[in-house]
């Protein structure tokens, strides 16, 4: 049997336990922040935004102070000029792990801020911006500043992809079978394709709700859809640059195949949609010279620009001299190039000779532009 003083022990700390439990705790931290007073920009500042530059927009504010001081992190939030900050349109922390009370934009991020504030391309507008001043268990907001900012021409934010769709178009007004255009560079885009007459639309996505655009006047522009400028059936190639706006519509009058040893054009090739321009049964009969035979080529494109002049493009290879291919030859070998005019320089050989060959130029946008030449 147990000792009687083994249970008076335990009920004594059973009921300090209890009594510990009950108390109230005085060892809690309480803090007090001030909140940050913004410096700059001035409310009176006036910011002509230049995203292709190096230029930055800084602001700053008088950092905001702790009741125990401890440390500050900040956060900068931006709205549209009559707005609560309930939702911001653009935020962002500081430098130095959000300790820095400052923060550097580079132009091209003010130009997507006033975007999202609902300030059109070559347009002005106001937006509003405050420090959010937090030491991990309370905040505290500056009074709201206001900035000016004047956007230029050009899309703040470029799109990844493009597409073509349309009654006007090639692939008809099913989005999911729009032409993708190929992307050059960033915001710049390249495709060739045939319009008639109707109506089509350029897209960022081909699901969801995608942004829509046309040309009008050889600008770009946020619209539903554009008016086709071909009266017929016209093959052109398209350019699109979204960081100036821009759009150009050339006219594709010809493509031939150009045979270097009689400087002139060996075969017409047709129009045979996405991108594609073929000519079937062309005889590929080799030039005796006194060192041999002449086997070189290249490609030329007849284009007419939107004011109506005519310039010929010459597709060629990346070498200035090509040795003959073989069924072995890697496919870049056929791979087209922009090049010079010259006769025989730039260009490819035939495989070999023979009474029927069909040609193709591929200009589609999936890949890298390319020909082929099967010879029957």
């Amino acid at each position: 049997m147990k000792p009687i003083f083994h249970y008076i022990s335990l009920l004594i700390l059973t009921t300090v336990l209890f009594s510990s439990c009950k108390k109230e705790r005085t060892d809690l931290v309480t803090t007090t922040i001030t909140p940050a007073k913004t410096t700059g920009p001035a409310a009176t500042a006036h910011v002509v935004v230049s995203p292709a530059s190096n230029a930055v927009l800084t602001f700053t504010w008088e950092p905001a102070k702790t009741g125990n001081y401890s440390g500050v992190f900040y956060e900068v939030q931006f709205d549209k000029e009559n707005g609560n900050f309930t939702k911001p349109i653009y935020r962002s922390g500081t430098g130095r792990q959000n300790v820095e009370p400052k923060l550097v934009l580079s132009h091209k991020e003010v130009n997507k801020l006033a975007y999202a504030a609902g300030i059109p391309e070559l347009a002005t507008g106001k937006v509003r911006w405050r420090v959010v001043a937090s030491n991990g268990v309370i905040e505290a907001f500056s009074e709201p500043s206001v900035i000016s900012l004047a956007r230029p021409a050009g899309f703040a934010e470029n799109p990844t992809d493009v597409y073509l769709s349309g009654e006007a178009t090639e692939t008809g007004a099913d989005l999911a079978k729009a032409m993708k255009f190929k992307r050059l560079s960033d915001g710049v885009f390249e495709l060739y394709t045939a319009l008639s007459p109707g109506s089509y639309k350029l897209t960022d996505k081909t699901s969801g709700t995608p942004l829509t655009f046309s040309v009008d006047g050889g600008l770009l522009k946020e619209a539903a859809s554009g008016a086709s400028p071909a009266a017929v059936k016209t093959v052109y190639r398209i350019n699109l640059d979204f960081n100036k706006s821009t759009a150009v519509l050339t006219e594709i009058q010809s493509a031939g195949l150009w045979f270097a040893p009689y400087n002139r054009i060996q075969a017409t090739l047709a129009y045979a949609g996405q991108g594609v321009f073929r000519a079937t049964d062309v005889q590929v009969t080799w030039k005796q010279e006194t060192w041999g035979k002449d086997e070189r080529y290249k490609f030329r494109v007849s284009e007419k620009g939107p004011a109506g002049t005519i310039a010929v493009r010459n597709w060629g290879s990346s070498n200035k001299d090509n040795s003959r291919p073989t069924s072995g030859t890697a496919a870049s070998y056929f791979f087209l190039r922009e090049v010079d005019n010259t006769q025989y320089d730039y260009t490819y050989k035939f495989m070999s000779e023979s009474e029927k060959a069909d040609i193709e130029l591929n200009f589609g946008a999936s890949a890298d532009y390319t020909h082929k030449i099967t010879f029957k």
